[in-house]
């Protein structure tokens, strides 16, 4: 069924828009669900999710991730099913969030070591990005695919943090998918960065967004956190799995970070049509990584 004509600009996260002829997305065909899952997408100006889904994939059993509340209850009325699988921080950039004291005290203490500046796109800076992504505190660990953008394309912002020595210690990707919004993708330092950086990357980008005229900047999603315990229980199963992924991946940690940044905390779904099923799960978190970085992890600890 195809999506209802009210369904206007809103993306779901890692999605984003560019001056493109026509549009790019990340297509997995999951295996045992049967889903196509639609894990981020590139579209020029004006173009929907609607517009993707009928001129490029009829007929398509399409999954969903990162999206919002009020998209999940656009897609429900169009025979979507969407389930809360975690939650967003949206930053007001208008606000004080970014200047807060515990985040400028941090910001003064990296600045001690080096500075923070946006690169342009070239062959070059995807190139040192993917170096920092190995030299990263989880580097040397199997890598999550497709749950968030990790490449600097054309069409993403990257800010670095660069230490005296003309050294990345820190990344900070985001995407736009709105004039007033940012998203952020990727979030990298290096084992041995000075204590800060993150806080400053995150200060820096937020002043430049606003100076642009951006209002809001997404921290993207904080997976098997929610924002009540009234869940449904297929709901109620994903997270009790997602958390005892803790060991592996600290989304608990991840939270602490983002709420530092006082955001507007807000439920995050997956939709899919017509009907999300266990398996559909198992797909997910088979090709993401999940299951390759929970092995790793394992294997770690029985050799320690």
């Amino acid at each position: 069924m195809p999506l209802t004509p009210t369904l206007a600009d809103e993306l779901p996260l890692s999605w984003t828009r560019a001056c493109l002829p026509s549009p790019r997305w990340q297509a997995i065909r999951l295996p045992f669900s049967g889903f196509t899952w639609l894990a981020y997408a590139t579209l020029p100006p004006d173009y929907t999710l609607d517009h993707l889904q009928r001129e490029y994939l009829p007929g398509s059993r399409l999954l969903v991730r990162g999206c919002s509340a009020s998209l999940a209850g656009q897609l429900a009325m169009a025979g979507w099913e969407c389930i809360r699988v975690g939650i967003d921080g949206l930053v007001d950039l208008r606000g004080h969030s970014l200047q807060r004291r515990s985040v400028r005290k941090m910001v003064r203490a990296a600045s001690r070591y080096g500075y923070v500046v946006e690169m342009p796109w070239s062959p070059s800076a995807m190139a040192h990005l993917r170096w920092l992504a190995h030299e990263a505190r989880y580097g040397q660990r199997p890598q999550l695919r497709y749950l968030f953008r990790t490449i600097f394309e054309p069409e993403t912002r990257l800010f670095v943090f660069v230490d005296a020595d003309g050294i990345w210690q820190g990344a900070l990707l985001l995407t736009q998918p709105s004039a007033t919004t940012a998203v952020t993708e990727l979030m990298l330092r290096r084992k041995q960065a000075p204590a800060g950086v993150m806080e400053a990357l995150f200060a820096t980008a937020g002043q430049t967004l606003q100076a642009e005229g951006f209002h809001f900047l997404s921290l993207n999603e904080v997976p098997f956190h929610h924002l009540d315990h009234r869940l449904r229980p297929l709901e109620r199963l994903v997270t009790l799995v997602g958390r005892q992924m803790g060991a592996v991946y600290d989304t608990n940690g991840l939270y602490h970070f983002k709420a530092k940044f006082a955001p507007v905390w807000r439920p995050v779904y997956i939709c899919a049509q017509p009907r999300l099923s266990l398996l559909a799960f198992v797909d997910l978190f088979t090709v993401s990584g999940c299951l390759e970085l929970a092995a790793s992890s394992l294997y770690r600890q029985r050799a320690a």
